[in-house]
């Protein structure tokens, strides 16, 4: 599945730490923002946390560099144009900044950035890249995380084979650090045993995000699923609570969300205009209480102006101002339908290394209201 020299890279650097036999050195010292620096400078945790982070970028460099020919994007790191806050059923807050005399935003997702280019004759372009958020972190969510992203020309039934492939590609660099997982995963047996499942898998299991929500309100869920004039959503525990309920050992695809909810970017299904064409990729746990659900966020992309137009209105009357560019995409010549997906780094490898917080998988933490150094 990889290539020799990618995985000659991972070899060598994983036998370095064959060498270390105290798997308790590698524990994860306990976060302290005035002292993160020097754990960073010290610690065999960070140490092979940086290998591992490491390897999983040159893959996903392989992966849609070499193999899918996308053309990497280096992107702005400020907009105006907002995009995952967007819908009423995200969580999410913009970074708001005065640069001069303009009022603009750090990036939160860098779509808007990719999309344009795939006019210009770039079929398929990706990034690895930060993506900076404003609302209150927790075990799921920071202030700053990385973001592989990519957006191709095409439909979204051809976008799932190659997200899953991705995903098969990672899972098949982790099992190559296996004396790194041994020292810093949680559970080092089950991470490699999931990674051998999911390379072993043909196509991953699915389910529609009504039949998603039915199952959870049917076995007395109603704090799994929020229920607004908007339409619905899941919780992150009602993530968990659907794999459980359903069984599934290996990634789970939810599909069709309520439009309202989601971005006003996704297409509407024109089968069921009130669903969109998108899935988000869940993750079963590993071990019990390890991170889990939602990694992947990927949909279908809206090719109608007047579409565009009319979410925006069916969410909160959403000023289309910020986004004409965008609607204009559209009525350039050439236009064609594209599709996309974003994977969460920090929550990837947390769920692969069984570990509670994505804090504890990135090297500098970013969260509000806590100053850190550097």
């Amino acid at each position: 599945m990889l290539p020799d020299y990618i995985k000659k890279n991972i070899i060598h650097d994983d036998k370095v730490f064959a060498s270390f036999k105290n798997r308790g050195s590698f524990n994860i010292p306990s976060y302290n923002p005035k002292e993160h620096y020097k754990h960073l400078t010290n610690s065999k945790y960070y140490y092979a946390l940086i290998a591992f982070r490491h390897h999983l970028k040159s893959v996903s460099d392989y992966y849609f560099g070499i193999k899918q020919r996308a053309k990497n994007i280096d992107l702005f790191m400020l907009t105006p144009s907002i995009s995952s806050p967007m819908g009423p059923g995200s969580s999410s807050e913009p970074i708001k900044i005065q640069l001069g005399k303009i009022k603009t935003c750090l990036v939160d997702s860098s779509q808007f950035g990719l999309e344009p280019l795939l006019l210009n004759k770039s079929n398929k372009v990706y990034c690895y890249l930060p993506s900076m958020r404003g609302e209150d972190c927790d075990h799921r969510h920071l202030n700053q995380f990385y973001h592989c992203e990519f957006e191709m020309i095409g439909k979204f039934d051809e976008l799932v084979p190659i997200i899953e492939d991705y995903i098969k590609h990672l899972s098949a660099a982790i099992l190559l650090m296996r004396n790194i997982v041994d020292k810093i995963s949680g559970d080092p047996t089950k991470t490699k045993a999931m990674m051998i499942k999911i390379i072993k898998t043909d196509r991953f299991p699915e389910i529609s995000f009504d039949e998603a929500t039915n199952i959870l309100i049917k076995n007395k869920g109603e704090n799994y699923v929020n229920i607004t004039r908007h339409g619905k959503d899941i919780s992150c525990q009602g993530e968990i609570e659907i794999m459980k309920a359903l069984k599934v050992d290996t990634p789970l695809w939810i599909r069709y969300f309520d439009r309202d909810r989601v971005p006003f970017y996704q297409k509407p299904d024109p089968k069921s205009p009130n669903k969109t064409i998108n899935a988000d990729l869940l993750f079963p746990p590993i071990v019990k209480n390890s991170f889990g659900g939602e990694i992947v966020g990927s949909g279908q992309r809206q090719d109608s102006p007047r579409e565009i137009h009319e979410s925006l209105k069916r969410q909160n009357n959403i000023s289309p101002k910020p986004y004409e560019w965008y609607i204009n995409l559209r009525k350039l010549p050439g236009y064609k339908t594209t599709s996309g997906f974003g994977l969460g780094i920090e929550r990837f490898i947390a769920w692969a290394l069984a570990k509670q917080n994505i804090r504890d998988v990135i090297l500098y933490p970013r969260i509000k209201n806590v100053e850190t150094y550097p």
